[in-house]
C-alpha cells in the first residue's frame, strides 16, 4: 500500500532572509507545492522530526550550525529525502559537501524562478521513481523471501521423508537419525550452543546417514560379523552423505560435520583420519547421539543395551571416540532422566 503523506507534493523551504524565504516559497506554492518554512538550520530540523517532508530547499550561509551541517543531518537520518541547495556565491567546499552527502541539485542566489521550477519538478519526478523502484524491489524481495520459505519447506520435507524411506529398509535402525537428531539438539540446549549452530546441528544430524541409502541391504541387515570389504564399504556412507547433498546444502559446516561424524577424538576414524580439534565440532556432537542411540537400540547381531552400560561405554571411551568435553555434560543430561524419558 503506497504513503500518502510521503506522496504529497510537500517541501521544507530554509531561508534566514525573510525576502528571500518569501520568494521560494511563493514559487513553490506557485508550482502547487504545500511548504513548511524555517529560518535557521536548528528550528528547520526541529520542524522536520515532527512533520518531514520528500523535499527540502535550504540556503547554506545561516547563523548557527548553517546550511551544509542541515544536509548532512537530514541525509544521515532521512536519506530518501531531496535536497535543493540555493547559495550566495561559490562556496566550493561548502558545496562538494553537499554534493557528496547527496544533494540533488544547486542554484546560485538570486535564483531564477524558471530554472527552479524545473529544478523541482525534476527533484520531485525523480523522487517518486525512486519511491517506485523501492516499492517493487520489496515486492520482489516479499516474492522472493515467500519462494525461498516454500522451497526450503519442500526441501526439509523430502529430506525427512527420504530418511524415513532408508531407515524403512532396515527395521533396527527405525527412526534412528531422527532420534540423533533429538538428542543431539538436547545436548545443544544443555551446553548452551546457539541458535546458528543449532540449526546446522539439527540439520547434519538429521541427514547423518544419508549416505547408507547406496548400500544393499544385505549389508545393512546382515546379522553376522562385516566382512572387510563389507566393512570397506560401510565407511563410505559420509563420503557418499556429503556427496549426495552438496549440490542442495551449501553450508560447509553442515557437510563437514555430515562427513566426519565417524571420525574418533583420538584418532582412527574414517574417512579422514582426523582427531582431535580437527574433527568439526559439530561432527563432534553427532559422534555421541549416534553412539547413545546405537548402543541402547537393538540391532540385527546384538540387543540393545541399558542406559547405564551404554553411558559407561561412553565414558570409558571419551578422548578415544569421543570428545571429553562433551561426554560428561550429555551423561550428566541423560541419567537427569526429565528430557530424554520421551525419547527412550
Amino acid at each position: 500500500m503506497r504513503d500518502n503523506a510521503a506522496l504529497r507534493r510537500c517541501i521544507t523551504v530554509v531561508d534566514d532572509e525573510p525576502s528571500a524565504l518569501d520568494i521560494l516559497t511563493r514559487a513553490a506554492q506557485s508550482f502547487h507545492f504545500d511548504c513548511q518554512t524555517a529560518t535557521s538550520a536548528e528550528s528547520a530540523l526541529e520542524l522536520f522530526e515532527r512533520q518531514p517532508t520528500p523535499l527540502v530547499v535550504t540556503d547554506l550561509r545561516m547563523p548557527g550550525l548553517g546550511g551544509v551541517w542541515l544536509v548532512q543531518e537530514i541525509k544521515k537520518r532521512w536519506p530518501n529525502t531531496a535536497i535543493i541547495v540555493v547559495t550566495v556565491g561559490a562556496e566550493e567546499d561548502a558545496l562538494l559537501q553537499c554534493m557528496t552527502a547527496g544533494v540533488q541539485h544547486y542554484f546560485l542566489k538570486p535564483v531564477h524562478i524558471d530554472e527552479f521550477h524545473h529544478a523541482l519538478q525534476a527533484t520531485w519526478y525523480a523522487h517518486l521513481m525512486r519511491r517506485e523502484n523501492q516499492r517493487q524491489k520489496q515486492h520482489l524481495e516479499w516474492i522472493v523471501h515467500k519462494q525461498t520459505h516454500k522451497l526450503r519447506t519442500t526441501f526439509f520435507s523430502a529430506i525427512t521423508s527420504l530418511v524415513r524411506t532408508l531407515e524403512a529398509r532396515d527395521p533396527y535402525t527405525s527412526g534412528h537419525s531422527l532420534r540423533v537428531c533429538k538428542y543431539a539438539m538436547l545436548l545443544a540446549d544443555y551446553i548452551g550452543l546457539d541458535e546458528n549452530s543449532k540449526k546446522r546441528l539439527r540439520l547434519a544430524a538429521k541427514l547423518h546417514d544419508i549416505g547408507k541409502v547406496g548400500l544393499a541391504e544385505g549389508i545393512l541387515n546382515k546379522p553376522a560379523k562385516l566382512s572387510n570389504d563389507e566393512f570397506d564399504l560401510i565407511k563410505e556412507h559420509p563420503v557418499i552423505g556429503e556427496r549426495i547433498l552438496r549440490p542442495i546444502i551449501h553450508n560447509r559446516a553442515v557437510l563437514s560435520a555430515i562427513r566426519s561424524h565417524h571420525e574418533r577424538f583420538g584418532g582412527g576414524g574414517y574417512p579422514d583420519n582426523l582427531q582431535g580439534e580437527e574433527i568439526p565440532f559439530l561432527a563432534r556432537m553427532i559422534t555421541v547421539a549416534d553412539c547413545y542411540d546405537a548402543l541402547t537400540s537393538s540391532r540385527a547381531y546384538r540387543a540393545a543395551m541399558s542406559r547405564e552400560d551404554a553411558l559407561q561405554i561412553m565414558h570409558d571411551g571419551m578422548s578415544t571416540q569421543f570428545d571429553p568435553h562433551l561426554v560428561p555434560p550429555f551423561i550428566r543430561m541423560v541419567r537427569d532422566g526429565k528430557k530424554t524419558a520421551k525419547l527412550r
